[in-house]
């Protein structure tokens, strides 16, 4: 692609990123892969891709198949419902009901002891 005035055209980054639909590390393991064009060096820090180099590069992906239509989609089955029980250890237990269905209120947890526990033999530092 060249400009009416002969001149090669050049792109930034973001137009690159809008033709290609890449982003920055996809295009640089291709790269690295040998897949992608390389980019030139236009001035000290600043690289842009030759514009015909990245239309041929679009045009040797190919056409993407497109989605089929949701319509036409094959319907899949429910999932099926988890378990209700939940197994604790041996033992069985159903869930708690919300206060706000009208169920009873959820347990509490044990209240932790407020005093001090010394073990016997050892000296207690209640001070």
């Amino acid at each position: 692609m060249a400009h009416d005035d002969g001149l090669e055209r050049f792109l930034g980054w973001r137009q690159v990123r809008e033709l290609t639909g890449l982003g920055r590390t996809t295009t640089w393991r291709l790269r690295q892969a040998g897949d992608f064009p390389e980019p030139v060096a236009i001035s000290p820090g600043r690289v842009a891709w030759r514009a015909r180099d990245i239309a041929r590069w679009n045009e040797s992906r190919g056409r993407m198949t497109p989605e089929p239509d949701p319509a036409t989609r094959p319907i899949r089955p429910a999932p099926s419902r988890p378990r209700e029980d939940r197994v604790i250890g041996s033992k069985v237990s159903k869930p708690n009901p919300s206060p706000s269905r009208g169920g009873s209120k959820p347990k509490t947890r044990p209240r932790r002891r407020t005093g001090p526990v010394v073990a016997e033999g050892q000296l207690g530092f209640d001070f």
